[in-house]
């Protein structure tokens, strides 16, 4: 194997696949990166045995051939070479890598001792716009379950479906105390499916959404095509496969209020702070805020108080309709549900406390929504 291509994209590439490589006492190869020529340039290949990552580096390919070296001790490595040709040569020493007056040796694994990647089939997909796919999954991934008690909670689940003329992805994630789901439209050909997305996965997919730069070829859509175990996710020169959850997911629109006794439209930043204060003082281990609104007044109430720290409360004022209302919930999916919330404002809706509370941005042109379970006391 010999080639030859610049740092800034052997780079990028082995940034792209190196994430998902790790240490496996049972399975070392697991920690390394397959580089395997492919037409005019080279393929760099990384697997946890979830999740796969493929990246085509463009270069010049002078000999045929592949090997596997330790992923992050390459990219460590190649990152600190100066700009410029960067050459790859497979030698009986293992593989070698040259830049102006440096060469230094690796020491790998045949390609023969790497897992076999699995094939993605592509067909009838979907392509969805990369920015508001990212911020989708930004805006979701937080709320599934870390549980593998209920693996079907350990994902996100994708909804691809056409509904008067519109088409609309929808994601959504929960771990049975809080839900986040959000919805984007998408083109493509492919047919209306569902499927359960391990949320390491999708995060791994939002990392490279935002990581990857390619100004010869600037990438605004992602592509989706699912099959009946794997989903493939193609973006740029990147490309990600990853199984599937089985499973079914929760019918959760079924748990989702349609009315409520109380709405208020808050500042969401003093919103987030008064919450914030409000945790210094909740008791450990039940990561309590007690929230409150008054109509009459026009302010909403952020509370908490433990024998052992001291008390606190925050007034806010807004625009605050319907009836008093007051709930108590956990501070920490309070505070994960408002900072994925980008409008400077949030509508906090309220029914009592023993229901659950709906968070939406205001205005609520973003179609998103966020919804927390209470304390109940």
């Amino acid at each position: 194997m010999r080639f030859a291509c610049t740092q800034e994209n052997l780079s990028q590439g082995l940034n792209m696949v190196g994430h998902v490589t790790g240490k496996n006492v049972n399975l070392p190869v697991l920690g390394n990166v397959l580089l395997k020529t492919d037409g005019g340039g080279l393929r760099l290949s990384a697997t946890n045995l979830e999740v796969a990552v493929n990246c085509i580096v463009r270069g010049k390919v002078e000999a045929e051939g592949e090997y596997s070296v330790p992923a992050k001790l390459l990219l460590e490595y190649v990152s600190l070479l100066p700009s410029g040709k960067v050459e790859i040569a497979l030698t009986d020493e293992g593989l070698e890598v040259r830049s102006n007056e440096k060469e230094t040796v690796f020491r790998g694994m045949p390609a023969s001792e790497f897992p076999l990647l699995p094939t993605p089939v592509k067909g009838a997909g979907f392509r969805l716009p990369a920015g508001e796919f990212r911020r989708a999954l930004q805006q979701t991934c937080f709320s599934a379950s870390v549980s593998e008690s209920r693996p079907e909670l350990c994902g996100v689940a994708c909804f691809f479906r056409t509904a008067g003329g519109t088409r609309e992805a929808t994601f959504a994630a929960t771990d049975s105390y809080r839900l986040a789901e959000r919805r984007i439209p998408y083109t493509g050909d492919g047919s209306e499916t569902t499927g359960i997305v391990p949320s390491r996965s999708m995060q791994e997919m939002s990392r490279i959404i935002s990581s990857y730069k390619d100004e010869l070829n600037s990438e605004p859509e992602a592509a989706l095509a699912f099959t009946e175990n794997q989903l493939v996710m193609t973006y740029g020169s990147v490309e990600l496969v990853t199984r599937l959850l089985e499973g079914k997911f929760p019918p959760y629109q079924e748990i989702i209020p349609k009315t409520f006794n109380a709405q208020a439209v808050l500042a969401r930043d003093e919103f987030l702070k008064a919450v914030r204060a409000a945790s210094l003082f909740s008791r450990q281990g039940l990561f309590d805020v007690h929230i409150m609104f008054d109509p009459e007044k026009g302010i909403c109430r952020v509370s908490s108080a433990d024998q052992g720290t001291g008390k606190t409360q925050t007034q806010l004022a807004g625009a605050i309709e319907g009836a008093p209302a007051s709930v108590t919930l956990n501070y920490r999916y309070v505070m994960d549900g408002v900072s994925a919330i980008p409008t400077e404002k949030i509508r906090v809706c309220l029914i009592d406390g023993n229901s659950p509370v709906l968070i939406l941005p205001e205005p609520s042109e973003e179609a998103y929504r966020y919804l927390v379970m209470p304390i109940r006391q």
